[in-house]
């Protein structure tokens, strides 16, 4: 291998840890939010089924990053401003959607201690918040990507064909997070635990989707 294309691997080698890292940690922290109850409630907690809609989701975007630098960088170097540019602004929006999986991990509901000593579950509101939040963006950063490459004529464009159908599925899951959101604030626990369930289902078949769209860019 030519020594350039071992110090290009390295340098995108080098921002994907570092997004590694950053989604590692969101995943660890909504591990430690499983379970604020009991395992045996795991049908009537809603904890669990916003940590599966977080995981099930996670997954597949992740990949999608993680992919994403290979395919328009590992086969050609970022030249001139406009391509480094390029570069460094997927990198950056790499990092920004695995700090808002640490924010969304974050705000899935554990147990809070009251001052009376009891405890009572959180609310899953702004847990649908930041995940619609975060799908927004995902959105918002496939369109600059698209127009992006199109720009500068890259050789992955036919590869992110699948960013209209990714786009779609991600404004679809949000706007079901959004409804999910204005319902938790206004009905009772057994509601919300079936909203929880209706989302995840959502979500799951959210990545289902996205990798029957997305094989090709998925997979080399």
């Amino acid at each position: 291998m030519p020594t350039y294309k071992k110090e290009l691997s390295r340098l995108i080698d080098h921002f994907k840890r570092a997004y590694q890292i950053i989604v590692g940690l969101a995943i660890t922290l909504a591990c430690t939010k499983l379970f604020p109850n009991d395992i045996a409630q795991i049908p009537e907690d809603t904890s669990f089924w916003l940590f599966c809609t977080f995981f099930i989701t996670v997954v597949p975007i992740f990949h999608g990053g993680d992919r994403s630098l290979d395919i328009k960088y590992l086969r050609q170097q970022p030249v001139g401003f406009w391509g480094r540019a390029a570069y460094v602004w997927d990198v950056y929006m790499l990092l920004i959607t695995a700090i808002l999986f640490v924010k969304i991990a974050q705000a899935i509901p554990g147990t809070t201690i009251l001052g009376t000593g009891s405890s009572s579950p959180g609310t899953p509101t702004l847990f649908y918040k930041w995940m619609a939040f975060m799908l927004f963006v995902d959105v918002g950063i496939l369109i600059v990507d698209g127009v992006k490459n199109k720009l500068l004529n890259t050789r992955a464009q036919a590869e992110l064909g699948a960013y209209i159908k990714w786009i779609v599925l991600n404004i679809s899951l949000a706007a079901v997070c959004l409804v999910a959101e204005h319902s938790s604030a206004c009905i009772t626990a057994v509601s919300a635990n079936i909203i929880s369930i209706i989302v995840f289902a959502f979500a799951l078949l959210r990545t289902i989707l996205d990798y029957i769209f997305g094989k090709d860019f998925m997979f080399p």
